[in-house]
């Protein structure tokens, strides 16, 4: 997070310090004010009594020439000092002189009273003095652990001397400082109104840790603040505030907390001297630079859930996490940092399409990246509500993808969020945005604030690839559409996608044409050919599943023909007793319907079979019955004679 005036004062002092005008008395009003103020300032840095000794030796010498009839005279001079200045002191080679401190035009500003009255070409020298103690201003900063102050030069020419005691990694932001010993020095500086340099010093850090344990609806934050061993307040401040803001920021994004483990908030040191408060984590890290009010901290936290795992456009991260942070802060009455929307505009100049924001983008472009990403999410977030953008953060989540029917509900996580099967690109924003709410004109929006120039070239032939998609999800009804097509359509691959599109939708047309001779055969579809279709399309091995199953509904109705057809008394006598070709059917239509064509061919064979075998069954059978009644009636034949002889002879 970043506050874009962070060095607007410290800048307007500085340049103060060098150009404050010096009125010799006497002197014309109308006449150029010439002198000459050389210094050597020197910052000695002592964290141990937690304060800076500044002393600056001056050298002024009156170059403005005497006017008519007049005297060019200096008694006083004055000397813009640090605005936490204290024990101002000034003396030269006699003595103490006089000064005092007052506030000119905004600007502490140190009057020393010279001893005698400096006439033109005359030369005086002295030094000025004073502290600058460790204080809550996160740019004075005089402790054990972290020293950061200002460090300027002061009048028309000048040098600047640093020390800081040994153990100490010294980081100069500005203007530079070279190391020279256990000094660091500036060399000569032609012009100290605009030379700056902002000191961070930072030794290896002692933490104290104050933890507690946040319930969240998702599970339980097990939250660690890891402050500064001489910044304790800092801590607790940071702890009390997190335990309010966790459940609220779940609430915000509508996501259950995502980690296991312990979420830990480390104080850090600001990155540079632009004033952001984000840096590198580690893990379950979060770091938040010291010098950053509390909205900050609740931004950074909500990193937690926006991951570059979950979304890897960076400005698509930030800019939810400050306008989540926005809300949780009108919750908890915290004041935002500044004006996403004004602030974008003051750095105009600087703008890029967000999807071009990168690491790399110096001061001016993080600042514009900021406020740019913060106020589209606001605008988005007014334009289609909260909860629009919290339902396209619970697709994500559940690794949805951004053609997906929007009256598919998203299944919520249980154990967290884990990353998605895709991160969240500005493409898919946009697309699951529109599918969400069905916003055409957020695409204007789009290409005007965030797409890179490729990118926006595409969006005609978008829409005309989502007026071709929408037709197939109309066409297909409760079959949705296939995982090809919505695929391409996710990569913007939109020539591939016309194309499936065409194929799919001439697929179901056959599909419709095939149903009704389903319907006409007294079939039952199976899921088959639905998951053919999600899986393929209206490709090749979509179009070869149809034939199949067209081929086996035209085996199917053409043995249910024969099968139904009236049958001749040979037949019906082969069939007495025996496999009827009905159940074989009936066995057919069964294993059709649960999608097994090999079966159902089986099946059908057998009914044909057990039909052509019953016309000779017939004949097999009245064969040996007639073979029957001749034996019998040979074998009563026989019997009779027998009898008939017996009784002749008795």
């Amino acid at each position: 997070m970043h506050r874009p005036r962070a060095l607007a004062t410290v800048l307007l002092a500085t340049v103060l310090a060098g150009t404050l005008a010096i009125v010799p008395s006497g002197a014309s009003p109308a006449r150029a004010v010439a002198y000459e103020l050389e210094t050597e300032a020197s910052y000695a840095v002592d964290p141990a009594a937690g304060e800076i000794e500044v002393s600056v030796t001056v050298d002024f010498t009156n170059t403005t020439p005497d006017p008519d009839g007049r005297f060019s005279v200096f008694d006083e001079v004055k000397l813009a000092v640090h605005d936490a200045a204290a024990s101002v002191e000034a003396s030269d080679d006699d003595g103490e002189l006089a000064v005092s401190v007052d506030r000119e035009e905004g600007v502490n500003v140190a009057t020393v009273e010279l001893r005698d009255d400096l006439r033109f070409e005359e030369s005086t020298s002295f030094e000025l003095t004073y502290v600058l103690a460790d204080s809550d201003d996160p740019h004075l900063r005089v402790r054990s652990s972290v020293i950061v102050f200002p460090a300027w030069s002061f009048g028309t020419a000048g040098s600047v001397r640093v020390t800081v005691p040994a153990g100490y990694e010294v980081r100069v932001d500005g203007d530079p400082l070279t190391e020279d010993g256990e000094a660091y020095v500036s060399g000569d500086i032609a012009d100290p109104s605009r030379w700056l340099a902002l000191v961070t010093a930072l030794r290896p850090v002692e933490y104290v840790s104050i933890d507690a344990t946040v319930p969240l609806s998702g599970g339980t934050a097990d939250l660690s603040v890891r402050a500064f061993s001489d910044d304790e307040a800092w801590g607790t401040r940071m702890r009390d505030l997190l335990t309010e803001a966790l459940p609220l920021l779940e609430e915000e994004l509508g996501l259950p907390y995502p980690l296991i483990g312990q979420l830990v908030v480390t104080e850090a040191v600001p990155i540079d001297a632009t004033g952001f408060g984000e840096g590198a984590t580690a893990g379950t890290e979060i770091l938040v630079a010291y010098d950053q009010p509390p909205f900050t901290a609740v931004h950074q936290v909500s990193h937690a859930w926006l991951t570059a795992r979950f979304a890897d456009a960076r400005w698509i991260r930030e800019g939810l996490a400050s306008a989540t942070a926005a809300r949780v802060a009108d919750e908890l009455d915290l004041d935002p940092p500044f004006d996403p929307v004004e602030t974008a505009e003051e750095h105009a100049d600087a703008a890029f399409p967000l999807d071009e924001w990168s690491a790399d983008a110096g001061p001016v472009g993080e600042t514009f990246g900021h406020a740019a990403s913060w106020a589209l999410v606001r605008a988005i977030e007014e334009r289609v509500g909260v909860d629009a953008v919290r339902t396209v953060l619970r697709r994500v989540a559940a690794s949805m993808g951004p053609y997906h029917s929007a009256s598919i509900e998203p299944e919520p996580t249980v154990d967290g969020v884990t990353a998605p099967t895709a991160p969240l690109t500005s493409r898919t924003f946009l697309d699951h945005l529109q599918t969400v709410t069905g916003d055409a004109e957020l695409t204007e929006l789009f290409a005007d604030r965030v797409l890179r120039a490729e990118d926006v070239a595409m969006l005609e032939a978008r829409a005309e690839a989502r007026e071709a998609f929408d037709r197939l999800a109309d066409v297909a009804g409760s079959w949705g559409t296939p995982d090809p097509v919505r695929g391409a359509m996710t990569t913007w691959s939109f020539d591939e996608a016309r194309g499936q599109i065409d194929e799919a939708i001439a697929w179901l047309a056959a599909r419709d044409e095939l149903h009704a001779e389903m319907t006409r055969a007294g079939l039952t579809p199976s899921d088959r050919l639905q998951q053919t279709y999600r899986a393929y399309g209206g490709g090749s091995e979509a179009v070869s599943q149809l034939e199949a199953h067209g081929a086996v509904v035209d085996l199917y109705a053409d043995t249910a023909d024969r099968v139904n057809a009236e049958r001749s008394f040979i037949e019906r006598i082969g069939l007495l007793g025996g496999p009827q070709p009905e159940g074989e059917l009936a066995l057919a239509n069964g294993r059709f319907a649960s999608g097994d064509l090999r079966g159902t061919v089986d099946a059908i064979t057998e009914a044909q079979r057990i039909l052509e075998a019953a016309e000779t069954g017939g004949i097999v059978r009245l064969a040996s019955a007639a073979l029957v009644v001749v034996l019998l009636l040979g074998l009563a034949v026989i019997l009779f004679r027998r009898r008939a002889s017996y009784t002749a002879v008795r």
